[in-house]
This record gives structure tokens, sequence and C-alpha cells, in this order.
């Protein structure tokens, strides 16, 4: 598996120690910021619109404190991850937050809008909601099959916008090709 050090929208910012493997997507206005500690994003997982992801320095309750996104994980809009650990295939429902040392583990749900407070530990296949966050229910099999696919429908959505943008490093080429054709002195 490839490791790409930036994947994500123009719009969306990266800083410091960020990893985003192949197969995932970062969209517009989303920052993650590794500048005091690792961050990871798994393979085919995706951070939605305006999400903040940081990491700290060292974590109060002695839990890890670089932020590890696994593979098949959907974060959606608005979210705030700090300093936490969300296994593989897992959702993250849209303006959720995720405070220090707090673990999604695999295949589990945090419904939209809740806080899973510092050190907090949501168990594998169950779905949790609310400030603070609280055990609502066991998921179904059928639930669970569902998540990894919602990843992959996604990042699908993000490959057929990708061409749209150029690579940074090309746009001032783009721009001379339309000055050459204008006539516009370059």
């Amino acid at each position: 598996m490839r490791r790409r050090r930036l994947r994500g929208r123009p719009t969306s910012s990266f800083a410091g120690q960020v990893t985003v493997y192949d197969g995932s997507s970062v969209w517009n206005g989303s920052v993650l910021r590794g500048d005091l500690n690792k961050i990871t994003v798994g393979f085919c997982s995706n951070i939605q619109e305006r999400c903040v992801v940081h990491a700290a320095w060292s974590s109060p309750t002695g839990l890890p404190a670089e932020t590890s996104i696994d593979r098949y994980v959907t974060v959606g809009a608005y979210s705030l991850l700090r300093s936490c650990n969300i296994e593989p295939e897992c959702i993250i429902g849209q303006h959720s937050i995720l405070m220090e040392g707090s673990l999604v583990e695999t295949n589990s749900i945090l419904e939209a809008g809740s806080v899973l407070p510092p050190g907090r530990r949501i168990p594998t296949g169950e779905l949790w909601a609310g400030n603070p966050a609280r055990f609502v229910r066991k998921l179904t099999h059928e639930e669970i099959v569902e998540i990894p696919k919602l990843a992959i429908a996604i990042n699908d959505l993000m490959q057929s916008h990708f061409s749209e943008f150029l690579p940074y490093s090309t746009v001032y080429l783009e721009v001379e090709k339309m000055k050459k054709a204008l006539s516009i002195p370059i």
C-alpha cells in the first residue's frame, strides 16, 4: 500500500506530520494539523467538508496523543477530532467532536452532533449518540456491512471530481498557456 503526503481538495490544508493513504479523500475546507504530533488517514477513508483534525504534543490521560483514522472510515462534515483513535470501518456523524484519548472501535457509529469526551471508548459494533455520547444500541449485521460501502461510495465520488483541479505545482503552466492563447504578454 502506497502512502501520499498530500491528497486533498485544493481548499483543504495539511500541516506537519500528515499521512493520507491512497484511495482516501480530504474534502473542501478541511484542516489536518499535524504540527504537534502525527495524523494518519487510512486507506479508503474520507474526511468530509470543513473538518478539523489535529493532535496534541502529549495526552494528560497517558494515551497516545497522535490522531489515527484507520481504513474505511467516514468522518462527517464539520467534525472536530483531536488526539483520538478510530479503528477500521466506522462512521463519525457530521458535527461530532472526539476529544483527547477517545477510541472508536471497529464497526461502530457515532451519531451526528455527538461529543465523545476524553478517554471514552465506543466498543465494537455499537451505536452511540449525544453530548456526552452514550450507548444507544448494538448495530445489526446489515448496518455493519454497509459501513465500508459508504466509505467506498464517497471516495468514488471524490474520483469523479478529482480531475477538476490541477496539482498546485502545475497551475502556473495552465495560466501561461491561457495567456499565450489570448495573446497576453507573459
